[in-house]
């Protein structure tokens, strides 16, 4: 009947419509809903999660939200989507997380292992080799961004838990033909100390340069 036909509808509905709470933590305090939300859905525009947000489908702390506020550790967010918009949104994100396994998946032979030179909670100074790029310049590229990941992941790093809404990066670069030590955030407050030091220019640098043959 109609009415049958409406029902099975309804708890299909009901049940394709699913609820992700996420709990911040360290690395996201301090950021505004807006930004978290834009880096934590990149497939979706900004006009769709404020519309979400003013239907109630997002929700901070149980309640609605307009995007402007600044969260805190231990704030819950709710989105309320259907798994195939949560997909759609979400996108591959999460791919390198899911992949993560004990062995490491970076083979840098042709490089020359990445040496760690010190490592605590907040951050990993890494002797980088020559030929490695420190970002990708391209998809297909291995950068010293992806070693991180890949390092942390075998090491079973509590930096891996956040990785859906925190992603490690280096906080300094060096040419592709540049060997030296660069400095890797395991976590938001060890970045935003890096980049305060960095850019007060409180944190001194040091090159050498060898060279082969004649100079004129």
């Amino acid at each position: 009947t109609d009415t049958d036909s409406c029902i099975n509808s309804f708890v299909h509905f009901i049940i394709r419509v699913t609820m992700k709470e996420i709990k911040i933590g360290k690395n996201v305090a301090g950021k505004r809903l807006d930004s978290f939300l834009k880096g934590y859905l990149p497939g979706a525009s900004g006009g769709f999660i404020y519309k979400m947000l003013r239907k109630k489908n997002i929700t901070l702390n149980g309640s609605k939200a307009d995007g402007t506020e600044k969260l805190s550790e231990n704030d819950l967010i709710k989105i309320f989507f259907s798994d195939e918009t949560f997909a759609k949104f979400k996108g591959n994100s999460d791919g390198i997380k899911n992949a993560g396994s004990a062995d490491k998946q970076i083979d840098l032979s042709k490089y020359g292992d990445v040496r760690v030179v010190y490592e605590d909670d907040n951050i990993i100074l890494a002797s980088k080799p020559v030929g490695l790029l420190s970002q990708k310049s391209s998809p297909k590229d291995i950068s010293l961004n992806d070693w991180l990941i890949d390092y942390l992941l075998s090491e079973k790093s509590e930096a891996t838990k956040d990785l859906d809404v925190y992603k490690p990066s280096i906080c300094n670069r060096l040419d592709r033909n540049t060997g030296g030590i660069v400095i890797c955030a395991k976590s938001l407050p060890g970045a935003r100390e890096m980049n305060k030091l960095l850019k007060s220019r409180n944190l001194d640098k040091y090159y050498r340069t060898i060279v082969s043959g004649n100079l004129t």
